[in-house]
């Protein structure tokens, strides 16, 4: 085997390690006052099925819509699974395909993939139509791990 394949296995495995949930770190909260599920029936506005990048798998729908309450939401439906959605793996919204960290106003961090499945995150303020995709992203790793367009 090469140097440059087992550098490159090395450079692959640390960045899967990065990601793996450490238990001692606290998720981040969810901002005081908001709700973590809807209320009433979640009307959905516009939808997106999660594609996978960089190696890493992502998939199911992501949505956004209303409750009855008026409040706009993300929602990741029951369909929803990702490599490493264990608590370290971050969804954002974004007005681009792939997370430009560096252009302030053109994302919202949201919060934690905790689980697969259904999860929902609080867009508050409301996101514009501007909003077209959910992005998933390992910090630690500075990876993409997936990202689905919401039309």
């Amino acid at each position: 085997m090469s140097l440059n394949k087992i550098f490159f296995s090395i450079l692959l495995l640390s960045g899967f390690m990065a990601c793996q949930k450490d238990d001692l770190a606290s998720p981040d909260p969810v901002t005081p006052g908001n709700s973590t599920m809807p209320v009433g029936v979640f009307s959905v506005s516009r939808s997106g099925v999660f594609q996978k990048q960089n190696g890493y798998n992502a998939e199911g729908t992501a949505q956004i819509g209303t409750d009855d309450a008026g409040n706009q939401w993300l929602r990741l439906a029951p369909d929803f699974n990702a490599t490493l959605s264990t608590g370290a793996v971050t969804v954002y919204l974004s007005q681009n395909q792939n997370l430009m960290l560096n252009t302030p106003g053109s994302f919202r961090r949201l919060n934690l993939v905790t689980k697969p499945g259904e999860h929902f995150y609080k867009l508050d303020p409301a996101a514009g139509a501007d909003f077209k995709f959910a992005i998933l992203w390992c910090a630690s790793a500075g990876v993409q791990f997936g990202n689905a367009e919401i039309m």
